[in-house]
């Protein structure tokens, strides 16, 4: 049986994240290795998450990594990442979510900000002078490295400094294989590599969730959600109360849900789902809900995913006038076919609550969204496959 290790943001306070880590970890069990998550600790990011956390979410996180995941020892730096892989695992996986993401310290409006002194509250978050443990920036004689559904997150490669453009090349360079969850990540993959990396398309890994694993009855939320509209964002309350006054009008129920960062309700709704909750928990309300409207790219892809009816706001701004391919919302909507369920705030603010909720429910859309989720595990399958196929053609 071989041994596959899964290289990704595990540990931080993020359902998406820890979601993805379950879906990638169980569909390589499904395939019939033994899979183990690589225990990266970034001492930068987690001192960072305690400050933006507060502590009995992240309890919960932490909690939720030690009963579902199959933990490698913990470890602290890249070389004890790349020692691990090459006398442990027989592949190794990176991703997915942001783990292709690097720091473009050179971008102009970067520059001015430090120019102005003014720094950024993300900087633990940014690798811009040495690559991250994701790009298995190490040598493995005999073990295979591969990516699935890798993200950048939009990174500018083009303003990185030069050692690290040649270093991220080298390193994708040395993959055995390469799938990206977007097509800007695709971009970055080839030209930082000089086209010695094929990238291919995968689809998120929650997209394989249910096909490999089936969520435990305590995790299912308490109350029934089958006529519960849920809502997430940070909207203008005059706009929501239009919409929650629509949503009612339709015969539904109106409750927000909490995330990590966005925790405030308000009481002229029918309710809250509130913190401290575990990402199955927030996993099986959204799949178990009549509809969602608000922000969060896994909250987009857990409601996809379940076939409940979704509309996505994105937050990132928009690119001279227009909606910014580079983000996943965006990515996703226009691969799916359905940007009719795809806002920017603003535009969002500036639409009548019936006309959301006219997209919410449209089937036309909600068919080519259902077809992409149909398809999606077969293609997660496929790519994570391949290490057994490399194995063999290794073998013979």
């Amino acid at each position: 049986m071989m041994r596959i290790g899964v290289l990704t943001f595990h540990n931080t306070v993020n359902f998406g994240a820890q979601l993805q880590t379950l879906a990638t970890q169980e569909m390589l069990r499904k395939l019939g290795y033994e899979p183990v998550v690589v225990n990266y600790r970034d001492k930068g990011k987690l001192d960072a998450l305690k400050k933006m956390h507060g502590e009995e979410q992240r309890v919960v996180h932490e909690r939720f990594a030690e009963s579902y995941f199959n933990l490698s020892p913990p470890l602290d730096t890249t070389e004890e990442v790349g020692e691990y892989c090459r006398t442990q695992l027989d592949g190794v996986v990176s991703g997915s979510d942001a783990v292709f993401r690097l720091g473009a310290p050179y971008q102009p409006y970067r520059l001015a900000k430090r120019l102005l002194g003014r720094k950024n509250p993300f900087e633990a978050f940014s690798w811009s002078d040495r690559l991250p443990p994701f790009y298995l920036p190490f040598e493995t004689p005999g073990v295979i490295k591969g990516s699935i559904a890798a993200s950048s997150r939009g990174t500018p490669f083009y303003f990185m400094k030069p050692h690290m453009i040649r270093d991220a090349g080298n390193a994708l360079a040395d993959f055995d294989f390469v799938t990206v969850r977007d097509d800007w990540t695709g971009k970055l993959v080839s030209w930082l590599s000089r086209d010695r990396a094929k990238p291919l398309y995968s689809p998120d890994p929650v997209f394989g969730l249910n096909s490999a694993f089936t969520v435990p009855d305590h995790e299912k939320p308490d109350i029934d959600l089958s006529d519960v509209i849920l809502v997430n964002g940070d909207f203008e309350e005059e706009w929501l109360r239009r919409l929650v006054d629509a949503i009612r009008a339709r015969g539904y129920r109106v409750m927000t849900l909490a995330n990590p960062d966005e925790t405030e309700s308000v009481d002229f709704t029918d309710g809250t789902l509130d913190l401290p909750m575990s990402p199955l928990r927030w996993y099986a309300c959204l799949a178990s809900c009549a509809g969602f409207v608000g922000m969060r790219f896994h909250a987009f892809v857990s409601c996809m995913a379940n076939k409940t009816p979704v509309v996505t706001v994105d937050v990132t701004k928009k690119r001279w006038g227009k909606a910014d391919g580079r983000n996943p919302n965006n990515d996703l909507a226009r691969r799916t076919g359905i940007l009719d369920r795809y806002f920017h705030r603003d535009d969002l603010m500036a639409t009548d609550a019936e006309t959301i909720l006219d997209r919410l429910f449209d089937p036309v859309t909600q068919e080519r969204a259902n077809a992409y989720v149909d398809a999606a595990p077969e293609i997660l399958f496929g790519h994570l496959r391949r290490f057994e196929q490399l194995a063999s053609s290794a073998r013979s």
